[in-house]
């Protein structure tokens, strides 16, 4: 049975008791919110992809904040693998770039040229994407490091579900198909950026630790309490 919202900050939650409330958290939020429906054109992707350009390389800073705040070692070597599948396996003579180098390549698939991304990613947040990285960004600063790496659950955390890892495997095929259909050259290279982030790409060792973490040292009421807030407001920011 999922333990009752009012033990929130008070009670302490069994670790398996603690990952079934999140998880209702999350039912919750979907069951009151409803996708964005995927482009299906070139000219749709494009945009999409300029704004997720317009303001920053989506480099994973934050990996790098939660590395120095942690302060068990075993879990802090473990970041330390992260950063590296995050910022590029190709700084230690591993096979994969960095995830912002795969999201470039999928954007230049599509059309954009490299320096039209460059100019992008030199201009302004939106307003809307300040409130939001500001609060994600001064959020690595200022929770305690296991609310930090717990955080994950919300995205990397998901595809511990098997539902959505089953989707996610779908949606690999459907992109596949689509990009077959759009007359783009190189899919491979433009599905590189969505095959790493799937449960068959570095996501899926990421999963595991999201959970472990999780179980192992959320483990007091007033640690709980905060990543309930945090988790909450990072659905919002996911959306």
């Amino acid at each position: 049975m999922v333990a009752n919202s009012n033990r929130w900050g008070r009670d302490r939650f069994a670790p398996d008791e603690l990952m079934d409330s999140l998880e209702e958290i999350r039912a919750e939020f979907k069951a009151t919110t409803t996708p964005a429906p995927k482009p299906k054109t070139i000219e749709e992707i494009v945009a999409r992809k300029r704004k997720g350009h317009q303001g920053g390389d989506g480099n994973h800073r934050f990996e790098g904040e939660r590395y120095i705040a942690t302060t068990d070692k075993d879990v802090r070597r473990f970041q330390l693998r992260k950063l590296v599948d995050e910022g590029g396996q190709t700084t230690v003579g591993g096979p994969v770039p960095s995830h912002p180098t795969l999201h470039r390549w999928h954007s230049e698939e599509f059309g954009l040229a490299p320096e039209e991304i460059d100019r992008l990613e030199k201009e302004d947040w939106t307003p809307e994407e300040l409130v939001s990285s500001g609060w994600y960004y001064w959020m690595h600063r200022s929770e305690p490091w296991p609310v930090l790496l717990a955080s994950a659950l919300v995205g990397e955390g998901e595809k511990r579900l098997p539902e959505v890892r089953e989707q996610m495997v779908i949606d690999l095929e459907d992109s596949r198909q689509l990009y077959e259909q759009l007359g783009i050259k190189n899919i491979e290279r433009a599905m590189m950026n969505q095959v790493e982030h799937s449960p068959i790409g570095a996501d899926a060792d990421h999963v595991v630790f999201g959970e472990d973490v999780t179980k192992a040292h959320v483990n007091t009421p007033g640690l709980q309490e905060r990543l309930r807030q945090v988790f909450i407001l990072r659905l919002h920011r996911k959306g």
